[in-house]
């Protein structure tokens, strides 16, 4: 695989391209947002790492430059950062994944190895498909989900695949574990609350009130549960794989 790793820590940069490489993948050091966009964006990137403190700008703000440069591939943060807050910025901000320092070489790079064959079943299986529950459709290819007579929303990758898991499970709760696995490919008990995150995040763009959602429910202490509005119940839910 080919990783970028946007940090401008000497003996950081150094350590992870050592740690990939020894791993097998091509590890390519960009020491500044400007460098890791001219490595990332036209060029087959299979992950990036990102660091929070770039000289140019944060690793925050890059990572949702990337996203919106339709840049579709891992992005996990490795950082000295340890508080809740900067791992929620993370994910808020689009990251699949947040990694502290110091941290073990092996898990590291079975991360980053689990979320890019997630990623690559991920397009192998849902090239080309539509869901459809009442109203709602998400095309998962385009990452586009709209409901009939509103605006379409543009997604996220992992955006995507957790309203994929909710909606291909139309009226069943789906609990946290179950998003995480669906999602990163592993159950981390430590980092649940990132699926809260993402959750907030769709729901301020899918639901005409965040607050008092119709689609995206919690059900207290189990999950989520995608639900089609009452008044919408007769349109029929189904998956179409043709676009």
């Amino acid at each position: 695989m080919r990783i970028v790793i946007a940090n401008h820590v000497g003996i950081t940069a150094k350590l992870l391209r050592f740690v990939l490489t020894e791993a097998g993948h091509e590890a390519v050091l960009a020491p500044s947002a400007d460098e890791a966009l001219r490595a990332i964006i036209g060029r087959e990137t299979d992950g990036v790492l990102l660091d929070v403190d770039l000289p140019d700008v944060s690793g925050y703000d890059l990572c949702t430059e990337l996203r919106a440069k339709q840049y579709l591939g891992p992005v996990l943060f490795v950082s000295q950062r340890r508080d809740v807050r900067a791992k929620l910025r993370a994910f808020n901000h689009g990251a699949d994944d947040y990694v502290t320092e110091p941290f073990d070489p092996q898990e590291l790079v079975a991360r980053i190895e689990v979320v890019a064959r997630r990623y690559k079943q991920q397009d192998r299986q849902s090239l080309g498909m539509i869901l459809k529950a009442g109203a709602a459709e998400l095309r998962i290819r385009e990452l586009v989900f709209q409901i009939a007579g509103r605006p379409r929303v543009l997604l996220t990758p992992t955006e995507m695949r957790i309203l994929e898991c909710l909606m291909r499970n139309v009226g069943r709760t789906v609990g946290r574990e179950r998003l995480i696995e669906r999602t990163w490919g592993y159950d981390d008990l430590g980092e649940r609350n990132r699926v809260d995150v993402y959750v907030a995040r769709l729901r301020k763009k899918i639901e005409r009130n965040p607050s008092q959602p119709e689609y995206l429910l919690t059900v207290r202490d189990h999950g989520y549960v995608f639900r089609v509005p009452a008044d919408l119940t007769d349109v029929p839910s189904s998956v179409s794989s043709s676009i």
